[in-house]
């Protein structure tokens, strides 16, 4: 099964390099990489061309926007570009276990009906467990109450009719699994196939600034009617509901 790889990259010159290097190490190749600069005032750019040339094999393609436009534009931007059968995204700060690749491909060629894969992440070391792998399909309740999916650990069949909220710069992946699961199902290998370049909700990175997280999750909770008009009903409990949670963070601290 053909994969091709989405990295949306800004300000990633310090990352880019071994993140790539995850790519170019595993063992079910990649049909392509693409790599969308959103607008780097740093040297991302030049370090992803120069990692390209020196890789003549790869299949690759850079595009640079003239703009910042944010996560979720560069990932259609990357979406739209590509020609693999799969849409494997990965953070430009993060890194996979060298079977991720092959692992999905066997996930998704032997169950035609998934459009949506997820796994966990770890923050440390690949630990992989040998036994049966029972995928887990994740409700649409449980994913708009507790959002499992990170946008490296995401996959999705190329043919799926949605995209990322291209006016969302955070939590832009819970709500665009929300969408997923409501149209396609959600479905979560439970391996840890990524490692994370730095924890969620820390300095330096776009989950790093916790109301804008929580004003994200608002706003994704405030979008679930466009999905179903019956789910207007719940947004205000669940205003209340991620409010509650960002106060118990803060105490928590």
């Amino acid at each position: 099964m053909n994969i091709s790889v989405v990295i949306p990259a800004y300000n990633a010159a310090h990352t880019i390099r071994q993140t790539l290097d995850s790519c170019l190490q595993q063992s079910h190749a990649p049909y392509e990489i693409i790599v969308v600069d959103d607008c780097s005032t740093d040297d991302t750019a030049a370090i992803v061309k120069a990692y390209f040339s020196a890789h003549p094999d790869l299949s690759t393609t850079l595009v640079s926007f003239r703009h910042n436009q944010g996560p979720s534009a560069a990932r259609n931007g990357g979406w739209g570009m590509a020609s693999g059968d799969i849409i494997s995204f990965l953070d430009a700060d993060d890194t996979w276990h060298r079977e991720k690749l092959k692992i999905i491909s066997e996930v998704f060629s032997s169950n035609p009906e998934i459009a949506f894969l997820g796994h966990p992440y770890t923050l440390g070391s690949f630990e992989m467990e040998a036994g049966n792998l029972l995928l887990e399909k994740k409700s649409y309740t449980s994913v708009l109450l507790s959002n499992p999916f990170q946008s490296s650990c995401i996959s999705v069949r190329k043919k799926a009719k949605e995209l990322f909220d291209p006016e969302m710069r955070y939590c832009e992946d819970q709500e665009f699994s929300l969408r997923m699961a409501y149209k396609y199902g959600c479905y979560m290998l439970p391996l840890a196939l990524t490692r994370l370049g730095r924890p969620q909700l820390t300095k330096g990175g776009a989950s790093g600034n916790l109301w804008k997280m929580r004003k994200g999750e608002l706003t994704a909770y405030s979008s679930i009617w466009k999905t179903n008009p019956l789910f207007s009903i719940a947004i205000p409990a669940l205003w209340v509901f991620s409010l509650l949670k960002h106060i118990s963070k803060l105490i928590s601290r």
